[in-house]
Protein backbone atom coordinates (compact mmCIF):
# COMPACT_ATOMS: atom_id res chain seq x y z
CA UNK A 1 0.00 0.00 0.00
CA UNK A 2 1.17 3.39 -0.96
CA UNK A 3 1.64 5.42 2.02
CA UNK A 4 2.16 9.35 2.70
CA UNK A 5 5.84 9.31 2.95
CA UNK A 6 6.62 6.97 -0.02
CA UNK A 7 4.35 9.32 -1.81
CA UNK A 8 6.14 12.66 -0.64
CA UNK A 9 9.50 11.25 -1.31
CA UNK A 10 8.82 9.50 -4.55
CA UNK A 11 6.99 13.21 -5.98
CA UNK A 12 9.44 15.20 -4.46
CA UNK A 13 12.57 12.90 -6.60
CA UNK A 14 10.78 13.26 -9.67
CA UNK A 15 10.05 17.40 -8.80
CA UNK A 16 14.32 16.94 -8.81
CA UNK A 17 14.99 14.67 -11.74
CA UNK A 18 12.92 16.48 -14.24
CA UNK A 19 13.75 20.02 -13.24
CA UNK A 20 10.69 21.58 -13.15
CA UNK A 21 10.32 25.23 -12.45
CA UNK A 22 6.64 25.23 -12.58
CA UNK A 23 6.42 27.67 -14.93
CA UNK A 24 4.25 28.19 -18.00
CA UNK A 25 3.60 30.65 -20.23
CA UNK A 26 0.04 30.69 -21.71
CA UNK A 27 -2.42 28.17 -23.94
CA UNK A 28 -0.54 26.96 -27.19
CA UNK A 29 -4.09 27.55 -29.40
CA UNK A 30 -4.52 25.50 -32.52
CA UNK A 31 -4.14 28.65 -34.67
CA UNK A 32 -0.42 28.65 -33.91
CA UNK A 33 -0.45 31.24 -31.70
CA UNK A 34 0.30 31.65 -27.56
CA UNK A 35 -2.28 33.27 -25.17
CA UNK A 36 -1.38 34.71 -22.00
CA UNK A 37 -3.20 33.36 -19.44
CA UNK A 38 -2.47 36.25 -16.50
CA UNK A 39 -2.53 35.74 -12.89
CA UNK A 40 -6.09 34.89 -12.20
CA UNK A 41 -5.60 32.09 -9.03
CA UNK A 42 -8.50 29.98 -10.73
CA UNK A 43 -6.49 29.57 -13.68
CA UNK A 44 -2.77 29.05 -12.36
CA UNK A 45 -4.61 26.24 -10.08
CA UNK A 46 -5.47 24.43 -13.38
CA UNK A 47 -2.04 24.72 -14.57
CA UNK A 48 -0.46 23.55 -11.48
CA UNK A 49 -2.99 20.53 -11.41
CA UNK A 50 -1.47 20.10 -15.28
CA UNK A 51 2.12 19.77 -13.62
CA UNK A 52 1.00 17.55 -10.82
CA UNK A 53 -1.66 15.10 -12.99
CA UNK A 54 1.92 13.07 -15.09
CA UNK A 55 3.99 12.89 -11.87
CA UNK A 56 0.74 11.60 -9.59
CA UNK A 57 -0.16 9.04 -12.20
CA UNK A 58 3.28 7.22 -12.93
CA UNK A 59 3.68 7.19 -9.07
CA UNK A 60 0.06 5.55 -8.84
CA UNK A 61 0.68 3.01 -11.44
CA UNK A 62 4.23 2.20 -9.65
CA UNK A 63 1.85 1.32 -6.89
CA UNK A 64 -0.73 -0.67 -8.62
CA UNK A 65 -3.29 1.90 -7.93
CA UNK A 66 -5.99 3.54 -10.25
CA UNK A 67 -6.42 7.27 -10.72
CA UNK A 68 -9.70 8.77 -10.84
CA UNK A 69 -9.85 12.47 -12.49
CA UNK A 70 -12.74 14.86 -10.39
CA UNK A 71 -15.16 16.21 -12.52
CA UNK A 72 -15.02 20.30 -12.07
CA UNK A 73 -16.20 21.28 -8.31
CA UNK A 74 -16.17 17.65 -7.32
CA UNK A 75 -13.59 16.71 -4.57
CA UNK A 76 -10.69 15.50 -4.84
CA UNK A 77 -8.83 16.69 -7.64
CA UNK A 78 -7.09 12.77 -8.19
CA UNK A 79 -8.76 9.46 -6.04
CA UNK A 80 -6.14 7.29 -5.86
CA UNK A 81 -7.56 3.80 -5.59
CA UNK A 82 -5.47 -0.06 -4.90
CA UNK A 83 -6.00 -2.45 -7.28
CA UNK A 84 -9.31 -4.68 -6.46
CA UNK A 85 -10.49 -2.66 -3.79
CA UNK A 86 -13.15 0.17 -3.21
CA UNK A 87 -11.83 1.36 0.46
CA UNK A 88 -8.73 2.99 1.27
CA UNK A 89 -8.77 5.56 -1.09
CA UNK A 90 -5.93 8.41 -1.42
CA UNK A 91 -7.66 11.80 -1.76
CA UNK A 92 -5.15 14.39 -3.58
CA UNK A 93 -6.07 17.82 -3.78
CA UNK A 94 -4.16 20.62 -5.83
CA UNK A 95 -4.12 23.87 -3.70
CA UNK A 96 -2.36 27.60 -4.94
CA UNK A 97 -2.47 30.97 -3.59
CA UNK A 98 -0.02 33.86 -3.87
CA UNK A 99 2.24 35.68 -1.54
CA UNK A 100 2.04 39.46 -1.32
CA UNK A 101 4.09 41.65 0.72
CA UNK A 102 3.74 41.19 4.63
CA UNK A 103 0.55 38.97 3.63
CA UNK A 104 0.36 35.37 5.94
CA UNK A 105 -0.14 32.40 3.92
CA UNK A 106 -3.88 30.80 3.65
CA UNK A 107 -4.77 28.20 1.18
CA UNK A 108 -8.56 27.35 0.99
CA UNK A 109 -9.07 23.67 1.90
CA UNK A 110 -12.45 23.05 0.28
CA UNK A 111 -16.18 23.37 2.11
CA UNK A 112 -17.02 22.08 5.38
CA UNK A 113 -20.68 21.75 4.56
CA UNK A 114 -20.07 19.37 1.65
CA UNK A 115 -18.90 16.30 2.66
CA UNK A 116 -17.95 16.42 5.80
CA UNK A 117 -21.36 16.68 6.73
CA UNK A 118 -23.22 14.32 3.78
CA UNK A 119 -20.96 11.89 3.05
CA UNK A 120 -21.74 12.20 -0.59
CA UNK A 121 -22.07 14.98 -1.90
CA UNK A 122 -19.45 16.57 -3.87
CA UNK A 123 -17.16 14.22 -3.59
CA UNK A 124 -16.49 11.13 -6.20
CA UNK A 125 -16.76 8.15 -3.55
CA UNK A 126 -18.23 7.98 -0.32
CA UNK A 127 -16.20 10.13 2.27
CA UNK A 128 -15.80 6.96 4.60
CA UNK A 129 -14.17 5.27 1.55
CA UNK A 130 -10.75 7.63 2.00
CA UNK A 131 -8.56 6.64 4.62
CA UNK A 132 -6.02 9.59 3.62
CA UNK A 133 -6.40 12.99 2.36
CA UNK A 134 -3.26 14.82 0.91
CA UNK A 135 -2.83 18.17 -0.07
CA UNK A 136 0.20 19.65 -2.75
CA UNK A 137 0.41 22.80 -2.29
CA UNK A 138 1.82 25.96 -4.60
CA UNK A 139 2.83 29.13 -3.46
CA UNK A 140 4.09 31.96 -5.85
CA UNK A 141 4.43 35.55 -6.37
CA UNK A 142 2.66 37.49 -9.30
CA UNK A 143 4.26 39.31 -11.66
CA UNK A 144 2.04 42.78 -12.36
CA UNK A 145 2.34 44.19 -15.70
CA UNK A 146 2.67 41.72 -17.76
CA UNK A 147 1.59 42.38 -21.12
CA UNK A 148 -1.67 40.30 -22.59
CA UNK A 149 -0.01 40.24 -25.74
CA UNK A 150 -0.90 37.17 -28.22
CA UNK A 151 2.88 35.54 -29.62
CA UNK A 152 3.74 32.95 -32.51
CA UNK A 153 5.15 30.46 -31.27
CA UNK A 154 8.26 31.60 -32.94
CA UNK A 155 8.32 34.08 -30.39
CA UNK A 156 7.92 31.73 -27.50
CA UNK A 157 10.81 33.00 -25.78
CA UNK A 158 9.44 36.87 -25.82
CA UNK A 159 6.96 35.79 -23.55
CA UNK A 160 7.01 35.97 -20.14
CA UNK A 161 5.50 34.04 -17.33
CA UNK A 162 3.16 35.75 -15.29
CA UNK A 163 4.18 34.37 -11.81
CA UNK A 164 7.82 33.51 -10.43
CA UNK A 165 9.29 32.38 -7.20
CA UNK A 166 7.48 28.99 -7.27
CA UNK A 167 7.30 27.28 -4.04
CA UNK A 168 5.32 23.70 -2.86
CA UNK A 169 4.71 21.18 -0.32
CA UNK A 170 3.06 18.17 0.13
CA UNK A 171 0.90 17.56 3.67
CA UNK A 172 -1.49 15.69 5.04
CA UNK A 173 -4.98 17.89 5.09
CA UNK A 174 -6.11 17.58 8.63
CA UNK A 175 -2.11 18.67 9.43
CA UNK A 176 -2.05 21.99 7.81
CA UNK A 177 -5.91 23.07 8.38
CA UNK A 178 -6.90 26.14 10.60
CA UNK A 179 -9.92 26.87 12.40
CA UNK A 180 -10.54 29.23 10.63
CA UNK A 181 -12.33 29.61 7.35
CA UNK A 182 -10.17 29.76 4.25
CA UNK A 183 -11.33 33.38 2.77
CA UNK A 184 -14.35 35.93 3.46
CA UNK A 185 -17.66 34.40 3.71
CA UNK A 186 -17.18 30.93 2.11
CA UNK A 187 -17.95 28.31 3.74
CA UNK A 188 -14.04 26.86 2.84
CA UNK A 189 -11.59 25.44 5.24
CA UNK A 190 -8.98 27.36 6.11
CA UNK A 191 -5.09 26.61 6.25
CA UNK A 192 -3.80 27.96 9.40
CA UNK A 193 -2.47 31.51 8.98
CA UNK A 194 1.85 31.67 8.74
CA UNK A 195 4.58 33.66 6.93
CA UNK A 196 6.66 30.72 6.80
CA UNK A 197 5.96 28.24 3.98
CA UNK A 198 8.03 25.80 5.95
CA UNK A 199 5.14 25.44 8.91
CA UNK A 200 3.08 23.83 5.91
CA UNK A 201 6.05 21.65 4.87
CA UNK A 202 6.19 20.65 8.14
CA UNK A 203 2.44 20.28 9.12
CA UNK A 204 2.62 22.36 12.05
CA UNK A 205 -1.51 23.09 12.17
CA UNK A 206 -3.73 23.10 15.20
CA UNK A 207 -4.85 19.47 14.62
CA UNK A 208 -1.35 18.32 13.93
CA UNK A 209 -1.48 16.64 17.11
CA UNK A 210 -5.25 16.74 17.93
CA UNK A 211 -5.79 13.90 14.75
CA UNK A 212 -7.48 13.89 12.47
CA UNK A 213 -10.75 12.85 14.37
CA UNK A 214 -10.82 16.01 15.56
CA UNK A 215 -10.26 18.07 12.71
CA UNK A 216 -13.25 16.48 10.91
CA UNK A 217 -15.49 17.05 14.56
CA UNK A 218 -14.00 20.64 14.36
CA UNK A 219 -15.04 21.28 10.78
CA UNK A 220 -18.27 19.37 10.69
CA UNK A 221 -19.80 21.17 13.23
CA UNK A 222 -18.43 24.58 12.33
CA UNK A 223 -20.56 27.46 13.01
CA UNK A 224 -23.79 25.09 13.83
Amino acid sequence: MLNFEQFQNEFNQKVIERKMTWEAKGFYASDGRVYPFGTDTKVLSTVFEAFCAPLILEIAKSHDYKVIFAKQTIYPDFTLTPSGMSSKRIAIDVKSTYQEGNRKIVFTLGSYTSFLRNGTKNISFPYREYSEHWIIGFLYNRCEGVAAKVHEIKELSDLVCPYRNVRYFIQKKYEIAGKRPGSGNTTNIGSFPTKNIEDLREGRGPFAELGEEAFEEYWRNYNR
